[in-house]
């Protein structure tokens, strides 16, 4: 899976958007999980940097959360955190 939006350090978390089902995801992943599970650093785009490395990775956990029938919006993204993975 690749992305499919474009992905956003926000600082405490990192947003980007997922292809699946003929659709996109919105998907938000805590700095925490980026940190304990990709080896992210503190800085500017610490956490696009590290998402770059591990983006296969990302994708193939957050595919796994999906559940079915939930409406996933910018407002309303699929959120990852340290125990997802």
């Amino acid at each position: 899976m690749t992305s499919s939006a474009e992905v956003i350090d926000h600082g405490d978390w990192l947003s980007f958007g997922m292809a699946h089902g003929g659709s996109i995801i919105p998907v938000k992943i805590s700095r925490a999980a980026m940190e304990e599970h990709f080896d992210a650093a503190q800085g500017p785009d610490a956490l696009a940097k590290a998402y770059a490395l591990d983006a296969e990775m990302i994708h193939a956990r957050a595919a796994d959360q999906i559940m079915a029938g939930v409406a996933y919006t910018a407002d309303h993204p699929l959120v990852l955190d340290a125990e997802h993975f």
